[in-house]
């Protein structure tokens, strides 16, 4: 069904894994395409400052990456399950 479809793309979703790194190479966050944050690793020597900063920049760049792939995936999903309306997006 529909919703079994839905259902299996979450599964999916969760137990697929990304890492993001940040631009200078400091910061690197290993997270599911749900967005659960699974492994955080810092370089050595960061002030305080310096790693809040690039957490902020590098969860924001993760975060999109799991909206982008989720926004996809089920479209994907939808295309592959429901009959063709006119006027649909997808």
């Amino acid at each position: 069904s529909f919703k079994e479809k839905f259902s299996g793309l979450k599964d999916e979703l969760e137990n697929e894994t990304f890492t993001t790194t940040s631009n200078d190479g400091t910061v690197k966050i290993t997270m599911s395409k749900l967005a659960t944050v699974k492994d955080i690793v810092l370089a050595e020597g960061m002030d305080k400052e310096q790693i809040e900063d690039m957490l902020v920049m590098t969860l924001n760049k993760a975060l999109e990456q799991v909206k982008t792939e989720a926004i996809d995936r089920a479209k994907k999903t939808a295309q592959e399950n429901l009959p063709n309306i006119p006027g649909m997006p997808f």
